[in-house]
């Protein structure tokens, strides 16, 4: 697996490869209906995320030794442990886990969108490469309006089971943009599959530790049903989707990156569509559209 490459430009001075992010947006957006499909059938939300990134974390050692991949100094690894592992990988993923416990895989995929949206926000105050213009602010509200048309019906029923379930995945991602934004901001060395590897043993290793710390029952659940999915989400989105997002990111910053949420959505309405029966709603498509909107409008200000 071929090593992202060293650059001395600065953030977001490089577009995107727009291949590359649609490449992405499709490993991840089909990995939100496959984790519904594996807690629906009885695995814990965090032991099931904890279990999928350190077996994720353990695949790529071997890849790492394999591809000789350069080793980066103990004193530069720090921050993708803490930025990476700890709220990239494992604040993202405990909370969207929990998540879809209660929302539809379809539905956690566009709430995603907003990504990118959150990425711009945090990056305008802590790197100076990526403040905004008048346009990509007013996109900021577009899609954040766009967020809350998705959102509000389930806040008209608070006590209706979905309740919690789009509040969670909203948060999973603000976790994961600030995240972002703070690796770019403190990482001295481009990222490495052993950086990589680490974040992955990091997170896996929290949500093992707060899933058992909270008495969720060690097991997977239907076992027939469980293993396939988390087969899947190991090497797709985990192996494959975390390596293309993190050479994006290191090319042209996380605002840029996190341009796979706009693709994120399509791939996982489409995957709950097509394969797990999930349904569609027009006030989704409305939000959809809205959050597509604010992205147009913040990336019109790009260089």
């Amino acid at each position: 697996m071929p090593e992202p490459p060293e650059t001395t430009e600065s953030p977001g001075t490089r577009r995107p490869d727009l291949l590359l992010v649609v490449v992405l947006g499709v490993l991840w957006g089909s990995a939100f209906p496959v984790i519904r499909y594996g807690l629906v059938a009885g695995a814990p939300p965090l032991l099931f995320a904890a279990v999928r990134y350190s077996l994720t974390a353990a695949i790529l050692v071997p890849i790492a030794f394999v591809a000789r991949s350069p080793r980066s100094a103990a004193a530069s690894m720090w921050s993708p442990a803490v930025f990476g592992g700890l709220l990239m990988i494992g604040g993202y993923g405990g909370l969207l886990y929990l998540g879809e416990e209660s929302t539809s895989g379809g539905l956690a995929a566009i709430l995603t969108a907003s990504a990118p949206l959150a990425s711009a926000l945090f990056g305008s105050g802590l790197l100076p490469a990526e403040r905004l213009g008048r346009w990509a602010v007013a996109g900021l509200l577009v899609g954040f309006g766009g967020v809350a048309v998705l959102v509000l019906p389930q806040l008209g029923h608070p006590f209706a089971s979905g309740f919690a379930g789009p509040v969670l995945v909203v948060s999973a991602v603000l976790v994961f943009a600030l995240g972002s934004v703070l690796l770019r901001r403190t990482a001295t060395v481009a990222p490495t599959l052993w950086s990589l590897a680490l974040q992955f043993a990091v997170a896996g290793a929290l949500l093992g530790a707060v899933g058992v710390g909270i008495g969720e029952p060690i097991t997977l659940g239907h076992a027939a049903m469980a293993l396939p999915s988390l087969a899947f989400l190991v090497i797709v989105p985990g192996v494959l989707g975390y390596a293309l997002y993190f050479r994006i990111h290191h090319r042209s910053g996380p605002t840029r990156a996190n341009l796979v949420g706009y693709v994120n959505p399509v791939a996982g309405v489409l995957v709950g569509l097509l394969v797990f029966g999930e349904t569609v709603t027009a006030l989704e498509i409305a939000g959809m559209g809205l959050i597509a909107l604010g992205l147009f409008m913040l990336h019109r200000d790009s260089p």
